[in-house]
């Protein structure tokens, strides 16, 4: 039967290695001694960067998903902006040509509304075949910017902005709100692109 010390021994993974002198013990005593120091926590470090980074991260994109409307502008396909304007030039306002044949405008700095006021956007068939144009309706929000913009603008232009450039500015003839149609000469895949990329995400 055996004993418990010889079971310890036979259990002993070390116990099958050749035997050491003294010297060979003595030189693996100071490598271990000698060997350069590391604190406990320096292995985890990257780790615990990573953990951090990925938590912002989940943090960043949850807060993205709950801010309100009015941040989505930067992931719009299409940046849609309504400005005022005027038929003068003024101190602050931006001249602009019209593609339309000429007419000069002068842009107010600060749109009215842009793509965080739309809510929905649709293809607007043409009249007998004219180009097709595009319909937006807009937010509460927006549609109460626009009612406040108009009502103090009649008979002054109001200039409909695509990725930069003006494409149409009406006279406003009367206060404007919840809805407004697009015009100009477009080709189908260009409105359906507008539609498409209008509506902040």
């Amino acid at each position: 039967m055996n004993t418990l010390p010889k079971l310890l021994r036979d259990a002993d993974p070390l116990s099958h290695e050749p035997a050491r002198s003294a010297h060979v013990q003595r030189a693996a005593r100071q490598a271990i001694l000698h060997a350069p120091r590391h604190p406990t926590g320096v292995a985890r470090r990257p780790i615990v960067k990573a953990a951090l980074v990925v938590v912002m991260l989940a943090g960043i994109g949850a807060g993205v998903r709950f801010l309100p409307r009015g941040t989505a502008d930067v992931v719009a396909a299409v940046r849609f902006e309504v400005r005022l304007a005027e038929e003068t030039p003024t101190l602050g306002l931006r001249e602009v040509r019209l593609p339309d044949g000429g007419r000069t405008i002068y842009l107010h700095p600060q749109p009215v509304v842009t793509n965080s006021d739309i809510a929905q956007a649709r293809v607007v068939e043409g009249d007998g075949g004219s180009t097709p144009g595009i319909g937006i309706t807009l937010t509460a929000d927006g549609a109460a910017k626009m009612l406040r913009a108009t009502r103090e603008h009649l008979n002054r232009p109001m200039a409909i902005l695509l990725d930069g450039d003006v494409v149409m500015a009406p006279t406003v003839r009367s206060p404007m709100s919840t809805s407004a149609t697009i015009s100009g000469s477009f080709t189908r895949t260009e409105v359906e692109r507008i539609v498409n990329g209008i509506v902040g995400r």
